[in-house]
């Protein structure tokens, strides 16, 4: 029998693409729409992390995970906000 999920994929797709609402990213060079991509990214996550109980090296993975994103988004939004500028010059 399935394990039925605690969170639902489509409640997490609309909280991330509203969390994400602000960011300059251009998905229209994605070969996937921004809905889809959130969708299967979302989808990715959910497997691993929907779990009835979290082992320590669980929550490592979990956290790391989310501290290397969050850095890597910082960056990535730095170098985007930095190209707009030497555009408006």
């Amino acid at each position: 029998m399935a394990k039925k999920r605690k969170i639902d994929l489509d409640l997490l797709v609309d909280i991330a693409l509203e969390v994400n609402e602000g960011d300059p990213i251009d998905f229209g060079r994605l070969s996937v729409g921004k809905q889809e991509a959130f969708k299967m990214i979302g989808a990715s996550i959910l497997e691993q992390f929907d779990k009835e109980e979290y082992t320590e090296e669980d929550k490592i993975i979990l956290l790391s995970t989310i501290t290397k994103l969050t850095v890597e988004n910082f960056l990535l939004n730095t170098k985007l906000l930095a190209k707009e500028k030497d555009l408006e010059v």
